[in-house]
């Protein structure tokens, strides 16, 4: 409790001090987001790969001449140690364990069990026998076997066999078997199929001596009873041979038992003895002139070159370690700092915006974690690193100029900090721009598989590029498309929007498609709207078509300002009868109410709305339609029916203002007047065009010069625009009541004296 309270006193401290017009609060979050990052990217990203000479590519030309500055290995390359490491290990043999208790418990239960059936044999085969005690006789021959030496059979089987071995001749074939099957136990039984045994040598460890297994004496479980089973084949038939396999199968065991432990060690051991170098290059060696064409072993000398300077700095402890080190951390604090910049300087609402920020970090960060990922521990080719997932995502969840920024923030990185070079840089910014591209207008989440396809093109493109720069044949380049970047291009689409949804709830940011989906009339918010207070449902979705025409001539939200409209006046389904729209030809319930009861009635839709928002789910964007398309306007018909009943004392107005706030956006400041509009024309009788602007122009300059529209940056420009916007829309709400004035001289005159 007491750290709470710390902290809390904290918390206050940092808000009520400012350095400037910004409080210590925001400064420290904002200090910690960019800690979070100058932190977290160099752990991810070793100093160790920091690189001077492996710039150059393989076919390139050498801008300087380089001589070798003191004597190194040359390293061998990936393949090389790869293909060496595996005919390494391939001599390497599976270690197996004689086990000879399992030897001689096995023999010794094979000859045991034949030697009781045969001692057995006379019992059941007496001329005196009836057939009642033979089967009493075989049903404890049976039990005895189970008991004695775990063999389970049926009595009828065991009948079979005994009136078998009275024959001489069977039982010789029987004794030959079993004189063959011991041998083979003797020689060793694998307790692993032979065919997992890739590799060509096999190794016994028979009390402490190794002995090599030839390959035509492995025999394994199932090897072992196909020999049985054609043994038996040769001197019984079918339903006999399968009656004695069973006997076998039951008592037969493996004795080479698989030493996993001693097996991987020898072939660790074999991979650590393949040397990592091949050669030797001497100081004063040269290793490439200037303008030379760098070719795979000049390469390999360059790379070489790097990894030991880097080890004998490390070694040393030499400031040019250290300074590699500095370098990089130089160079990630002015990429986030230009970020940074940009962000102050062109996109301030989303500068302060505190939980955007942290959103934009988490995207960035998690695609460099996968970035690091796939260059350690996988050790896989930079060209698999998914950089379209956080643009596409800072794209869809933000906007596209953001979702720029964090793809150049990104492949600086990758390029720069984390040594992928020009490729990956160039990668990254083209085909996040693509990616930007096919998801900046994004309706549906089936537009996934646009954006896979413009990816896919983009890489392709790009690898072309690159592989022309180089002199790479188109084969080589596509092979390196198919393998690494179509895989890359089809997942990360499909990553990015099964994530997008954890986002959108995480950090309360709604997309279009989530828009899409709340417009669908189906909701169940809009259902229970369009059966409870019907008028309601009507004038929102009036309101709906003429906020999202508005929006459109100023270039505004359009889809958010229809969605915001549908959900703006859901509070009236808690009272729906003390408002006008629902009243239908009722008595008006206002009128048996005092001016300030009714008033907390109207102004009590509001609070409704939001507690019901919140319990469907609505996200924040569409709740602030509810207070702020009132904004904090005053109930004039109420507060003027309290002027004109007050007797004594004063009326608070502000007893009749809406709780507000005022519109905070552009949409919801559309809404405002849209909901006006849309109220107060209908009360109009046959408007003409003429009579119906003008009544709402002069709506519009009321909300205008009360100031509700100060604070969503509605220009005036945007107000004309947004009136004429709103016209045709009226128009067509209202065309069955307009009489046109060219009407009015075509109608023909009526002559008579008029009914008084």
């Amino acid at each position: 409790m007491d750290i709470k309270k710390k902290w809390l006193n904290l918390v206050d401290y940092l808000r009520g001090h400012r350095i400037g017009h910004t409080d210590l609060a925001d400064i420290s979050i904002k200090a910690i987001l960019f800690l979070l990052i100058l932190i977290t990217v160099p752990l991810m990203f070793s100093v160790n790969k920091a690189q001077r000479y492996v710039d150059y590519k393989i076919g390139s030309i050498s801008s300087k001449k380089v001589v070798a500055p003191f004597n190194f290995f040359i390293l061998k390359k990936e393949d090389e140690l790869k293909k060496e490491r595996e005919e390494a290990v391939n001599k390497i043999p599976y270690y197996f364990n004689y086990d000879n208790e399992i030897t001689t418990e096995v023999k010794t239960k094979l000859n045991n069990v034949f030697q009781y059936l045969l001692e057995r044999r006379t019992l059941v085969i007496s001329p005196d026998s009836s057939q009642v005690d033979i089967n009493i006789h075989a049903q404890r021959i049976k039990d005895e076997l189970y008991t004695k030496y775990n063999v389970n059979t049926t009595v009828a089987n065991i009948k079979i066999v005994l009136e078998l071995l009275k024959s001489k001749v069977y039982v010789d074939h029987l004794k030959l078997i079993l004189k063959n099957t011991n041998d083979y136990i003797e020689k060793g039984i694998l307790d692993t199929t032979v065919t997992a045994l890739t590799r060509p040598n096999v190794s016994v460890i028979r009390e402490g001596v190794e002995e090599s297994l030839p390959f035509e004496d492995r025999l394994d479980i199932p090897g072992l009873e196909k020999i049985i089973e054609n043994y038996l084949l040769q001197k019984f038939d079918v339903n006999q041979t399968f009656i004695f396999k069973y006997f076998f199968n039951q008592i037969i065991k493996a004795n080479l038992k698989y030493d996993k432990e001693l097996t991987d060690q020898a072939v660790e051991n074999a991979r650590n003895s393949i040397s990592l170098t091949k050669d030797m290059v001497y100081e004063n060696e040269r290793i490439v002139d200037a303008n030379e064409r760098i070719d795979e072993d000049i390469y390999q000398k360059l790379y070489s070159l790097d990894m030991a300077r880097m080890e004998q700095n490390k070694a040393e402890g030499s400031w040019q370690y250290n300074l590699a080190f500095l370098g990089k951390m130089m160079l990630l604090t002015s990429i986030v700092l230009i970020a940074g910049l940009y962000l102050y300087s062109f996109r301030k609402k989303i500068y302060n915006d505190n939980k955007k920020l942290f959103m934009i970090v988490v995207i960035i960060l998690l695609d460099l974690i996968l970035a690091a990922i796939i260059s350690g521990p996988l050790n896989w080719p930079g060209y698999v690193i998914p950089t379209t997932i956080a643009s596409m995502l800072l794209a869809i969840l933000i906007d596209s100029g953001i979702a720029f920024v964090g793809t150049v923030v990104i492949a600086l990185i990758l390029g720069g900090i984390q040594g992928g070079g020009y490729d990956i840089a160039l990668i990254t910014i083209v085909s996040g721009m693509v990616s930007i591209f096919s998801v900046h207008k994004i309706r549906t989440r089936n537009q996934v598989f646009k954006a896979i396809i413009y990816i896919a093109l983009a890489y392709y493109w790009i690898i072309l590029s690159l592989s022309g720069l180089r002199f790479d044949s188109l084969l080589e380049a596509s092979r390196l498309f198919v393998i690494y970047l179509l895989p890359n291009a089809v997942l990360s689409p499909f990553i990015t929007f099964m994530v997008l949804g954890i986002f959108e709830k995480l950090f309360d940011i709604t997309t279009d498609v989530t828009l899409l989906e709340l417009s669908d009339l189906n909701h169940p918010l809009l259902k229970r709207l369009s059966l409870e207070a019907p008028g309601t449902f009507h004038h929102s979705m009036v309101v709906g078509n003429l906020t999202e025409s508005a929006a459109k001539v100023i270039n505004a939200n359009s889809l958010l300002a229809r969605v915001g409209s549908y959900y703006h006046d859901i509070g009236k389904m808690e009272k729906p009868e003390y408002f006008v729209e629902n009243q239908m030809d009722a008595d008006n319930r206002h009128e048996a109410l005092s001016p300030n009861m009714s008033a907390l009635i109207l102004a009590s839709h509001v609070k409704n709305g939001i507690d019901m928002a919140k319990r469907y789910g609505i996200p924040k964007l569409i709740r602030d339609f509810i207070p702020e398309h009132h904004g904090t306007s005053t109930m004039r018909y109420f507060y003027k029916k309290a002027l004109d009943s007050a007797t004594d004392g004063e009326v608070n107005e502000s007893d009749f203002k809406y709780p507000g706030p005022k519109p905070q956006s552009k949409e919801t400041g559309i809404t405002m007047l849209a909901d006006a509009v849309e109220a107060a024309t209908r009360s109009l009788n046959n408007p003409t065009p003429s009579k119906l602007r003008a009544f709402v122009e002069e709506l519009v300059d009321e909300r205008f010069k009360e100031g509700q529209l100060d604070e969503c940056d509605l220009t005036l420009r945007d107000l004309k625009n947004i009136i004429d916007a709103f016209m045709p829309v009226l128009y067509g709400v209202f065309q069955h009541r307009i009489e046109y004035p060219d009407q009015e001289k075509k109608k023909p005159k009526i002559t008579g004296n008029k009914k008084s």
